[in-house]
């Protein structure tokens, strides 16, 4: 019974590790007795540098490892100068484990370029009205104009609208 659950979890939990794998598309750029080095373009950041350069080190098998934000590559070292295929996928499951949860605590690129456009359309409003409006500011004035024409015909909608721009005007008390 108990091999029949651990065969049946391992069906489950390898599809997701290989999916992973696939999604982060891991290179071999280099291998050597002893030394691998592996890359992978999601792995070009300085958190998921950081994590697996700490975290692979823990690994029986591995000597050294050194991480790379520039390249997205990792370098590791093994304390045996050969290892079995089985060891090498466990190693690289690793890898890629870690670099998955890493991921997660990186700011998305999306939202960066977001936060970057609408800092730049806030700065030329401010330069444009000399410092009287900014995109908050225009914003809830939007807001408090659309809820209040709105307010007979979608009282819900409009009570949105008011409480959207109130909250706004709040945290910049903040």
């Amino acid at each position: 019974m108990i091999p029949t659950l651990v065969g049946i979890g391992a069906s489950l939990i390898a599809p997701k590790i290989m999916s992973q794998f696939r999604d982060q598309k891991v290179k071999v750029l280099h291998a050597m007795p002893g030394r691998l080095r592996i890359q992978c373009d999601s792995w070009k950041h300085r958190i998921v540098a950081n994590a697996l350069t700490e975290r692979v080190q823990n690994h029986p098998l591995i000597l050294t490892s050194k991480a790379s934000e520039i390249t997205g590559s990792l370098t590791l070292q093994f304390v045996v100068p050969h290892i079995s295929q089985e060891e090498l996928d466990d190693v690289i499951n690793q890898a890629v484990q870690i670099a998955a949860e890493a991921i997660l605590h990186k700011d998305a690129l999306m939202m960066n370029g977001m936060k970057h456009t609408l800092g730049f359309i806030d700065k030329g409003i401010k330069k444009q009205t000399n410092g009287f409006a900014d995109l908050d500011s225009l914003l809830v004035l939007y807001l408090l104009g659309k809820g209040v024409q709105t307010l007979g015909s979608a009282p819900a909608f409009s009570a949105s609208l008011l409480y959207w721009s109130y909250t706004i005007i709040k945290s910049k008390e903040e």
